[in-house]
C-alpha cells in the first residue's frame, strides 16, 4: 500500500508540473505532449487533478474523480487567494470597525467561489497508461473576472457592506494578488 501511495504522489507531482493541450475544449492528448494548459494567469486559475483506475470498468468514475479533485484545489487555491485579498484591502481601506468588514465579505466571498468552482470548465482532460492501471488527468480553470464580478454584485446587494466597499480599489488589490499566479 505504501508503495502505490508513493508511487501516485509521485505521477501526481511530475505532471503538475507538465500539462498537455492549447484549447478551451475538452479534449485527449498524448501525455507525452509537452505543453503547459495547465498554468494559471492573472485572469484565470487552472488547477490540475488526478485520479488512478486500476481497472478498465473504474475509468468513468476515474475521470469524474479525476475533475472533482482538481476542483477541490481550485476551491482551496481561490479562498486562499479571496482572503488574502480581503485581510489587504481591509487593511488599507476600511476605517472603523474593519473586523466586521472582512467576516462579511469573506462569509459572502466564500460562498461565490463555491459556486463558481461548482462550474469550472474543464480545459483538458487525458489519460496515461502505467505499470498499476490508467492515470486519468483533468485540468479545470475558472475565470477570475467571474469570481470578482460576482463579488461585486454580492457586495452590492448588502447595504451595509456597500457603504464600506469601493470596487476600484478592491480590484486592484485582487488584480496584484492574481499577477502573483505567474511568479
Amino acid at each position: 500500500m505504501k508503495k502505490v501511495s508513493l508511487f501516485f504522489c509521485a505521477a501526481l507531482l511530475g505532471m503538475m508540473f507538465v500539462s498537455c493541450g492549447s484549447s478551451k475544449e475538452v479534449a485527449k492528448a498524448p501525455a507525452n505532449e509537452n505543453c503547459n494548459v495547465c498554468i494559471s494567469t492573472k485572469d484565470a486559475i487552472r488547477v490540475e487533478g488526478s485520479f488512478m483506475a486500476q481497472f478498465e470498468n473504474q475509468f468513468p468514475k476515474a475521470k469524474q474523480a479525476a475533475r472533482n479533485n482538481a476542483r477541490q484545489e481550485l476551491a482551496r487555491i481561490m479562498k486562499t487567494k479571496i482572503e488574502s485579498v480581503i485581510e489587504d484591502y481591509s487593511s488599507t481601506y476600511i476605517d472603523g470597525d474593519a473586523q466586521d468588514f472582512k467576516q462579511s465579505v469573506k462569509d459572502l466571498s466564500r460562498s461565490v467561489v463555491d459556486q463558481n468552482v461548482t462550474g469550472a470548465i474543464p480545459v483538458k482532460e487525458w489519460s496515461e497508461k502505467m505499470d498499476k492501471g490508467t492515470m486519468f488527468y483533468s485540468c479545470v480553470e475558472l475565470s477570475s473576472n467571474n469570481v470578482l464580478t460576482e463579488i461585486k454584485e454580492k457586495v452590492s446587494n448588502d447595504a451595509k457592506l456597500r457603504t464600506d466597499f469601493e470596487y476600484e480599489k478592491f480590484k486592484q488589490v485582487f488584480d496584484k494578488e492574481m499577477e502573483k499566479m505567474n511568479e
